[in-house]
């Protein structure tokens, strides 16, 4: 249950949920109240219950992504932070997993179960609708998709990659516990459902985004943004790097595209920049025409190549050496990384040592291969350990310490060239001739469109952090982890 400005309930239902024997943990996130909520859940003082906080009210979704991954016991609870669910269910929530028969259960309003507050009408012809709608895309039964209570196996849901921020959430994790297979039961539950007076936020909007979630996430388009673990290996350094220098001579001719990806940096470059993983320089070439750079290669062959690139010019200095031997030997207000974390197996300890170095007031800037799904043969030979969605990315940067400012896909019609190309083709997705018809045709349309409109996917991400102000903390919402 997200937890935003519920201050005339938190106390009763934590105090409800805390009376159930099959509590062992609480995780509050508070989803950025300014109502006096926060203030309350600072006065708790029971060890069992977890109190993270955002900066800011982001939505339901984000706010469970962030309970889900601090979930430890063996099942999770959703329990939204008012009084129109009753924890005193949890028995029947739970007895279907105990069993062994079921991976996820769905506690619904229209099955025979307690008693019911008489409200909306057509709230409850929504409900049934949304409900029709995904079982339609998803080929289940269920009778109240829309539900808040829903139990997981901890291994279930931490092995989802959820990336809606609000009550898109619901026909999200339906629709990805559909593609996944997993084994969902239904139990009937009573229903106090409150006013709009009395609190109840969902409105109008959300059913129309709810349709538009029912779509994107169900059967093919789940494809694209469930969670997919890469089978092929990356090969080793050496060896994905002499893969990496054709690459990058087939794409130096692609001025578009680095125009593209330079115009997304400008506005967010520092005094002193310092790029990671330059590679030929053809980022490099851009970042400097706003004032004096650093650029770095963990090769020996790529620093030659930026050397003999910037031969001459006083505003680049070039170095040899990856985050690990750069961080912290010059001062920097902004560090630079395109298409580099993903070659770094452990990344978030290489953003820990970039965030850790930056200068007050500092970003780290990444741009990142997107979307598990993409993920391929040619992934591994260049050395890629990963790709990301905006979820996994967020999960990363807050293991490390740092917050997005900026977070969205870019190129989109590129996902779905290097989806054909290079998942069911089998091809290397970057042979020069098709990559500069490509930058040619398409980016300048497509930069101009997304410049307006942000993608739902894309082949890559682009996102700017900033380190965690610990004077604030982390966003709204509750989940029971029970054991």
């Amino acid at each position: 249950m997200p937890a935003y400005n519920e201050a005339t309930a938190i106390e009763a239902v934590l105090a409800r949920v805390l009376a159930q024997p099959a509590t062992r943990e609480v995780i509050v996130v508070d989803d950025g109240s300014t109502d006096g909520t926060r203030a309350l859940l600072n006065e708790i003082r029971d060890p069992r219950v977890r109190v993270v906080m955002q900066p800011f009210n982001q939505g339901k979704g984000a706010a469970l992504r962030r309970g889900f991954a601090l979930a430890t016991s063996d099942y999770v609870v959703v329990q939204d932070a008012d009084l129109e669910y009753d924890p005193a269910e949890y028995p029947v929530l739970l007895a279907p997993l105990l069993d062994n028969r079921a991976d996820v259960v769905f506690g619904s309003r229209f099955l025979a179960g307690g008693a019911h507050r008489v409200l909306y009408y057509w709230h409850s012809v929504g409900n049934r609708l949304l409900t029709t709608a995904s079982n339609v895309a998803t080929n289940l039964n269920l009778s109240d998709m829309e539900t808040c209570y829903k139990v997981f196996r901890r291994e279930v849901i931490q092995s989802i990659d959820i990336q809606e921020d609000r009550f898109g959430f619901e026909p999200e994790i339906t629709a990805k516990i559909a593609a996944g297979g997993w084994r969902v039961y239904e139990v009937g539950v009573s229903y106090s459902g409150r006013t709009y007076a009395e609190g109840k936020k969902i409105g109008w909007r959300d059913g129309v985004r709810a349709m538009y979630c029912i779509a994107r996430y169900s059967k093919p388009g789940a494809y694209l943004s469930a969670r997919v673990v890469p089978t092929p290996a990356p090969l080793p350094f050496e060896e994905a790097d002499a893969e990496m220098t054709e690459v990058l001579h087939s794409l130096s001719d692609a001025h578009n595209y680095a125009d593209w990806i330079g115009e997304l940096i400008e506005p967010w470059r520092g005094a002193k920049v310092v790029e990671i993983g330059a590679g030929q320089g053809t980022i490099s070439e851009r970042l400097a025409r706003g004032g004096p750079l650093l650029a770095t290669d963990p090769s020996a062959r790529g620093v030659q190549r930026l050397r003999e690139r910037f031969a001459g010019r006083d505003d680049v200095t070039i170095e040899l050496g990856g985050v690990e031997d750069i961080v912290g030997r010059h001062p920097a207000d902004t560090y630079v990384l395109v298409n580099v974390l993903e070659h770094i197996e452990d990344d978030v300890a290489a953003l820990r040592r970039l965030r850790n170095s930056l200068e007050p007031g500092g970003r780290v800037i990444l741009f990142v291969p997107a979307l598990g799904a993409l993920y391929s043969d040619f992934d591994a030979q260049v050395g890629h350990h990963r790709r990301y969605s905006r979820a996994s990315l967020r999960r990363v940067l807050s293991a490390a310490e740092l917050e997005p400012e900026v977070l969205h896909y870019v190129n989109s019609v590129g996902a779905l060239a290097w989806l054909t190309v290079a998942r069911v083709l089998g091809r290397a997705p970057t042979a020069r001739g098709p990559a500069l018809t490509y930058d040619r045709a398409v980016v300048p349309a497509l930069r101009a469109l997304e410049r307006r409109v942000a993608p739902p996917i894309g082949q890559s991400l682009f996102c700017v952090t900033r380190p965690v102000d610990h004077s604030a903390r982390l966003e709204s919402e509750m989940v029971v982890v029970l054991p």
